[in-house]
């Protein structure tokens, strides 16, 4: 399993919460976690609180406590119910979770059932649509992709998660929340791809973007001036695609 952070949450089993799709973690501490769930803090900011009950062997004793990380590492911050296609059998339905720090996709029949984890081709959730390409396009890896557009040259969206621990000094993006209760921040990004010639090539709003795309470099060049797009908008990439496609 690829994880990217030393304070690695592993997914294993769930229950139910304010909007019905959670999960219980293991956080490479002493003290396996009781429980998970996602929520708002005042500044109405997505936190991740893991649950714990430390058992003193000694004294007899069992303490609460909790730990608190600022954002989540699911993809749209949530369970989802959908239908999925399981190893040999049909397509049924359940409620999953697509980790991004971690790559992966974890599945459960329903709330009280624990959950495993899946390794599909292609998957659906809310209403995005993602697939591994590592044997069909050069540079693609082992990883999911959301195909924002299948005509050539196909354009794809690539989600990530970072695990910053607080302890690393780490600046959040959360206006006034107050790090230092928080064990480290979840930071989400989004990348895009145009398929040219079967290789990846990063959308990005330098030129050498715009040389790199070969037979469809100074097209695009001439659509990106006089359209005047910006690279950093999903739309306006939307756009560049859809243009190079009618060529």
């Amino acid at each position: 399993m690829k994880t990217f952070l030393s304070l690695s949450l592993l997914l294993v089993s769930f229950f139910s919460f304010s909007q019905d799709n959670v999960a219980y973690f293991l956080d490479k501490i002493s003290t396996a976690s009781s429980g998970s769930r996602i929520d708002v803090n005042a500044e109405g900011d997505t936190i991740l609180v893991s649950e714990y009950d430390a058992k003193n062997v000694r004294l007899n004793t069992t303490q609460a406590f909790e730990k608190k990380y600022l954002g989540t590492p699911y993809f749209k911050n949530g369970w989802f119910k959908e239908k999925v296609l399981l190893e040999g059998g049909e397509p049924v339905e359940g409620l999953i979770a697509f980790n991004l720090e971690q790559n992966t996709l974890y599945y459960s029949k329903n709330k009280s059932t624990p959950s495993v984890e899946l390794k599909p081709l292609e998957f659906r959730i809310n209403g995005h649509n993602f697939s591994r390409y590592e044997d069909e396009i050069k540079g693609a890896g082992d990883y999911y992709y959301e195909t924002l557009s299948y005509s050539e040259p196909m354009l794809l969206k690539l989600y990530d998660c970072k695990f910053t621990p607080s302890s690393s000094g780490v600046s959040t993006g959360y206006g006034s929340s107050n790090s230092s209760i928080y064990e480290g921040e979840f930071e989400k990004r989004e990348r895009f791809y145009l398929v040219v010639d079967n290789k990846m090539i990063l959308v990005s709003h330098k030129k050498s973007f715009l040389k790199n795309l070969g037979k469809y470099s100074e097209t695009a060049s001439t659509i990106v001036k006089k359209d005047k797009l910006n690279m950093k908008k999903q739309g306006d990439i939307v756009s560049l695609s859809k243009s190079l496609s009618k060529i």
